[in-house]
């Protein structure tokens, strides 16, 4: 199987996985390489056999996320052509599509790509408008420069970011942030520090529609010798991950029938 090529990438990392985790891992890493590639068929065709794949190992609880990620690899194929001379066209073609799977955790970052292409046009800004300012009301105080990195990641997704009651927000985001310090594993520089954070997000108002979408938890843990170093390494890897599921949901109810 093609997978199999790129299982020694990160041999280190992959041993520590359960089994789902490392063939999604390995999956991720021979998508990214077809996307270096820009072979888009390569790409497809690597997440057709992820899952399945996944189906003949029994990972269940793979399904939704391969699953998505080939549905929006087929509307990426279908829309391709209209990608340069039509860019508005092309991006509603791939995400209308993914917003069918607002709820899913795809594995790649597909969807952030897209939308951010999309941003770069003035139909694509004009479209958006009604949901794509982002406020977030911290639901317990946060420290501003975790909530500085917040929102550097979603402004990377492409959304804007305004101050918590600023008028100008479309969506209004209820979250808190917590974090969990363990000790970790013993290292040659002594104990290591074990860090698990994990934002909160309760629910999204989005104001132009008069909807409250339905909200969502991502957690992540990250070991190192310095507690600052853990603490930014997990605080990154959660503030990621929810800047991209935010998205999702907002498109979810932006191409809503």
């Amino acid at each position: 199987m093609m997978l199999a090529l790129y299982s020694f990438a990160a041999a280190g990392l992959l041993d520590e996985m359960s089994p789902a985790d490392r063939h999604l891992e390995t999956c991720k890493l021979a998508a990214s390489d077809a996307a270096d590639r820009a072979d888009l068929t390569r790409e497809v065709g690597v997440w057709k056999a992820c899952l399945g794949e996944a189906r003949r190992l029994g990972y269940t609880e793979l399904e939704s996320s391969l699953q998505a990620e080939v549905a929006v690899g087929g509307a990426r194929v279908e829309a391709e052509p209209l990608r340069v001379a039509q860019p508005h066209r092309w991006a509603t073609g791939v995400l209308s599509e993914a917003a069918r799977w607002s709820t899913a955790d795809f594995p790649s970052d597909v969807v952030r790509r897209t939308f951010r292409a999309w941003m770069t046009t003035d139909e694509g800004r004009a479209y958006v408008d009604p949901v794509r300012a982002v406020s977030v009301v911290w639901e317990t105080a946060i420290d501003p420069r975790a909530e500085e990195v917040v929102r550097r990641f979603v402004e990377d997704a492409g959304l804007r970011w305004a101050a918590a009651g600023s008028p100008e927000a479309d969506s209004t985001v209820f979250a808190r942030l917590d974090r969990k310090v363990q000790g970790g594993a013993q290292s040659a520089q002594g104990q290591l520090q074990l860090v698990r954070t994990e934002l909160v997000v309760a629910r999204v108002r989005v104001k132009a529609r008069d909807a409250t979408l339905k909200g969502f938890t991502v957690s992540a843990d990250a070991e190192a010798a310095e507690f600052a170093e853990a603490e930014d390494k997990a605080l990154r890897v959660v503030a990621d991950a929810t800047a991209q599921r935010l998205l999702l949901r907002l498109l979810g109810e932006l191409f809503a029938e």
